[in-house]
């Protein structure tokens, strides 16, 4: 990309529009780009930023429900023993978040309740829409911190 300084750009505006033929152009003031000219067909090949975060958005969406999706397989194939120590890890995760004050109650009681559901009930829950409630859960887990202390041992 070619650096034209403001002076220039100004004095000499008809060699900037040449230039954008070859490619965008920067303007710079006090040795800092202030502006980049470019012709309106590039201008439209650059990604928008709002959908590029939706779409961003929802893939990390997508990678919570693939985790919980597995927690659930791996929950309800696991023998009785290690559900339990997993609910009950779940549940100490949740019984912190109320106790510093660090979750909305909202969470904290949806959580609750759900953990005291038997995993047959719980499993659907996790990965499925839950009456809307599904993403928000996912995102506010008390099953990933658990999981990532496991992975880091």
């Amino acid at each position: 990309m070619q650096t034209f300084t403001a002076s220039q750009a100004k004095q000499n505006f008809g060699a900037l529009l040449s230039q954008l033929e070859h490619s965008p152009v920067a303007i710079a003031r006090h040795s800092k780009t202030v502006a980049v000219v470019m012709l309106p067909a590039q201008a439209q090949a650059l990604p928008n930023p709002r959908l590029q975060a939706r779409a961003e958005q929802q893939q990390r969406e997508q990678q919570r429900l693939i985790r919980h999706q597995q927690l659930a397989i791996n929950l309800l194939c696991a023998p009785p023993a290690e559900q339990a120590q997993q609910l009950q890890a779940a549940q100490a995760v949740v019984a912190r978040w109320a106790s510093e004050g660090l979750c909305s109650a909202d969470y904290i009681d949806r959580w609750q309740a759900w953990l005291a559901l038997p995993l047959q009930q719980l499993a659907p829950l996790m990965c499925g829409d839950a009456e809307g409630w599904g993403p928000a859960m996912r995102q506010n887990s008390p099953f990933i911190a658990p999981v990532a202390q496991a992975n880091l041992l």
